[in-house]
């Protein structure tokens, strides 16, 4: 399955090279300019991942994580930022980012967080899927499926 990522800067530059790095890599790119599109991308199409200018024209990154985070709660959310600071990074973390990275960055850096974050959370939906499968066979209400026939 082909992971698609959002990519959400003011820069065209910053756009252009994060979506041919990641399109090289195989990876499905959308990309937008400003949080309202972002909102508005959001709405019409999933994604597995949105990285987030921390300085956009029309709101901040960390409070774009937040809205974000209610139209698509699964998406994973990195904060990609010139502007690296302990407080930058503290809004981050307490917006749910689930990760940070600084620019100018590594490629490869950048790619390596990507696939660990994706895999972090298919992990979690996989042990949860596999919680309810437990939970359907340990439980009567589930296990009995003719009760007429006990």
């Amino acid at each position: 399955m082909i992971a698609s990522i959002l990519i959400i800067d003011d820069d065209a530059g910053v756009r252009d090279m994060l979506s041919s790095i990641l399109e090289d890599e195989g990876y499905s790119v959308e990309t937008v300019d400003n949080g309202q599109q972002a909102i508005k991308t959001c709405e019409k199409l999933p994604f597995d991942v949105a990285l987030v200018d921390i300085n956009l024209p029309d709101i901040k990154g960390t409070e774009l994580l937040h809205k974000l985070k209610q139209i698509q709660p699964k998406m994973v959310k990195i904060i990609v930022t010139g502007h690296p600071s302990i407080e930058n990074a503290v809004k981050a973390l307490n917006e749910k980012s689930d990760g940070f990275i600084s620019k100018p960055f590594d490629p490869q850096e950048l790619l390596e967080m990507i696939r660990k974050l994706i895999a972090e959370k298919k992990n979690e939906y996989l042990q949860m899927m596999s919680e309810v499968e437990n939970s359907k066979k340990n439980n009567p209400v589930f296990k009995y499926q003719q009760p007429d026939r006990w």
